[in-house]
């Protein structure tokens, strides 16, 4: 993968966004931490739930070893159109695949182990669709989700502190993000 051509999308949906274009995407500081974390995982096969306008998925994209995959995941058909545009001028739509469907019906679907999955979808899903990431999370897998500090999101936090197939940590960055191992 051509890393500056990607750099050079992630700066221009910067420059975009600082300039009034609104869309909420994670920041260039998640964005690395993002990346690190792809970096330590190194998946072969990843799912994103929630593509918005791409920003995630050219994060993880930039850290992934030939061959590796993102499927990502967006009830929005906008969303899509735009993020499909940015994974393209970035020379990866061989690389990311985009679906346009909500992310629990995929979820119920879909039949693929993931090496790691990472949701940053409504709030309000993300307690609702753990258990079906789990199950979709190869051993040794990571989770990881954006917003974990957010107040809503309590019940989830301590879903993934205490449950029993993961190790769970929440790095206080922001409104936080969590990192979930699941275990073998």
């Amino acid at each position: 993968m051509d890393s500056e051509r990607i750099a050079s999308v992630l700066s221009e949906i910067e420059r975009r966004v600082n300039k009034g274009y609104f869309f909420p995407i994670i920041g260039p500081v998640k964005g690395e931490l993002l990346y690190a974390f792809t970096l330590l995982a190194r998946p072969r096969l990843v799912l994103e739930l929630g593509t918005g306008i791409g920003y995630s998925g050219l994060q993880i994209a930039r850290a992934l070893e030939p061959g590796s995959r993102i499927v990502t995941v967006d009830e929005d058909q906008e969303n899509a159109r735009v993020a499909l545009a940015n994974f393209r001028k970035a020379g990866l739509e061989d690389v990311i695949t985009v679906v346009v469907d909500e992310a629990g019906s995929f979820l119920e679907r879909d039949t693929y182990e993931y090496d790691m999955i990472f949701m940053d979808i409504e709030k309000s899903r993300y307690l609702d669709l753990l258990e079906s990431c789990i199950l979709r999370l190869r051993p040794g897998g990571v989770l990881i989700t954006d917003n974990a500090l957010r107040p809503e999101l309590r019940r989830f936090r301590e879903a993934i502190m205490k449950h029993p197939k993961l190790s769970s940590a929440i790095i206080h960055i922001e409104d936080g993000v969590s990192l979930s191992v699941k275990k073998p």
